[in-house]
Parts: C-alpha cells; sequence; structure tokens
C-alpha cells in the first residue's frame, strides 16, 4: 500500500494496479508513492506465479493447475476491497498493465459497477492467433503444467521485436522499451523476463481469448471512464493502431466516456521509458478528473 508521506495530504481516491506477464508489483513503486504523494493511494500486489508469491524458481509462470483465470480474477477484487476498507468514502480506480489489462478487463465484464474507472495500458486488440494458440496451450498445459515454455516465450520476443521500426537494441526484451536503462535492469531482475510455464501461457491465453473479442465490453455501463494508455511504438498494441481500433470500436458501441494516449517515442512500457514523467501526470490528471465527476 502506498500513502502520502505528507500526513496532512488528503486522500481523494485510490488506485488498484494489477502488473503485467513476467514482472512484478515492486516496478511500480516509483509511479505508485508519486500518485500517493499527489493524494491517490495506491495499492499494488504480486499476481500467482509472480514476485514475491513463489516460493522457488521453479514457481515463476505457474498460476496454479486448479482454475488459474478464476483464481487471477478472484484476486483483483480481494485487493480492491481492501484498498476500499483502507479508505471507503473516496472513487476507486483499477489499472492493469498488458497481461494485467487483459484481467482487469475480464474483471470489468461483472464488476465494473465497483470502480470509478479503468486504465488499460500496453493493452491489444483482438488476434485470431489467440483461437490457434489456446487449443495447443491447453494440450501442453495438461500434459506437461509446470514446464517452461523457451520456445513459446522465444517465439512471442521474436515476433514482437520485427514490428519494430528502430530496434535500437540487441536485447531480446527490446520491445517493452525505448529506454536502454530500462531494459538492463529488467534483463538483470531475476523477477523479470522469466518464460512462463504451458500453464502460464494456457492462462495467458484463456485471458486473451475471454477480453479481446469485440464485444467484451457488452456488460458495462456506457458512461463508465477507461483510459487507453500505449506507447505509440509498442508492438502489443500493433504500434497504436490496435488501440485506435479498441477506442473506435467501443465508441460505435456507445460508450461516451473513453479516452486514448498514445506515446511518440515510447514501447510497451510507458511508465519506464526516459519521458515517463509525462505519462504519471496524464494519469493523475486522468484520475482528478474522473473522481471529481463521482
Amino acid at each position: 500500500f502506498f500513502e502520502p508521506r505528507d500526513s496532512d495530504k488528503k486522500i481523494t481516491a485510490t488506485l488498484l494496479i494489477v502488473h503485467g506477464m513476467s514482472e512484478h508489483s515492486g516496478r511500480y513503486a516509483d509511479f505508485a508513492q508519486f500518485l500517493a504523494d499527489n493524494g491517490i493511494a495506491v495499492a499494488t500486489y504480486d499476481q500467482l506465479g509472480h514476485g514475491q508469491t513463489v516460493k522457488t524458481h521453479a514457481d515463476l509462470g505457474f498460476f496454479g493447475s486448479e482454475h488459474p483465470v478464476q483464481s487471477l480474477l478472484k484476486d483483483v477484487i480481494v485487493m480492491a476491497d481492501s484498498l476500499k476498507a483502507r479508505h471507503p468514502h473516496v472513487p476507486h480506480f483499477v489499472m492493469g498493465h498488458s497481461m494485467g489489462s487483459f484481467i482487469v478487463r475480464n474483471v470489468l465484464k461483472h464488476h465494473a459497477q465497483d470502480f470509478a474507472g479503468a486504465i488499460l495500458m500496453g493493452t491489444a486488440d483482438a488476434n485470431p492467433l489467440t483461437k490457434v494458440l489456446l487449443p495447443i496451450n491447453k494440450l501442453l498445459a495438461k500434459a506437461a503444467p509446470r514446464k517452461p515454455n523457451a520456445v513459446f516465450a522465444k517465439i512471442m520476443n521474436k515476433v514482437l521485436n520485427s514490428k519494430l521500426n528502430n530496434r535500437t537494441s540487441d536485447s531480446q526484451f527490446a520491445w517493452i522499451s525505448e529506454n536502454p536503462a530500462n531494459i538492463a535492469a529488467y534483463e538483470a531482475d531475476p523477477l523479470t523476463g522469466f518464460d512462463f510455464t504451458n500453464n502460464g501461457f494456457m492462462t495467458l491465453f484463456t485471458l486473451m481469448a475471454t477480453s479481446l473479442h469485440k464485444g467484451w465490453a457488452t456488460t458495462i455501463a456506457k458512461d463508465f471512464p477507461m483510459l487507453f494508455a500505449s506507447g505509440k511504438s509498442d508492438p502489443i498494441g500493433d504500434m497504436g493502431s490496435g488501440i485506435r481500433n479498441i477506442v473506435s470500436r467501443l465508441k460505435k458501441q456507445n460508450f461516451n466516456n473513453v479516452s486514448v494516449k498514445l506515446y511518440p517515442n515510447m514501447r510497451h512500457e510507458p511508465l519506464h521509458e526516459q519521458a515517463n514523467k509525462v505519462v504519471y501526470h496524464d494519469i493523475l490528471e486522468w484520475i482528478d478528473d474522473n473522481s471529481s465527476t463521482v
């Protein structure tokens, strides 16, 4: 939990952050403290198979054999409820990055009314490959759930890097950032960049299949505030075009409170690019604007 370092600072809203694939909540500490010092209390947590939830390195990228998707969605609600209990009388927002955005989009289908708005960062548009890959991953996850799938991980990084106009780095993780320091830190951290297990990839593709189809937001109120934030050079968001497609589709479906921020010279992790403070302030402003209307 992150709260203002100035005890006299009034808390005006809360934000729950749901991190992405092969990373951990600690990577959001600087951003979370910035928001907290500006009156937005923040909670972050490590998802199953990530960060401090793992007992050994072999647990990385494994979500559990029993109902992994439901477990991930339930954890969002549990954490949101604990944050609300600390600050019950302010608007509550949720943010998901990358895989976390797929989780949040699934949660919103049934629980959007529990939040004042959602930030979807580094998300993606519908991908036909998901339907092809999911059956394969189900078979692999059944046969060897805990086996890391280095082949899938390597292919994923190769495909994403192939979309870059300017590689700027020899790293297999070049697609995540234009900031060399961020890529170096990502490679040096033993809790980031690990290969998902077969169980992990099966869970990821299940989340994508249920959150990226064109009618994913049907059950959400049309005036529900959503902010789509992405690097303009993020391969996951199809270099901005996928994000524009999502927003355009939602507006055609009569959603009237959808915003988009596409950041030039940024890739998959806007919060870790060299100009990240621009992103920090944009998100703070969006939360403040949508808190005042609650």
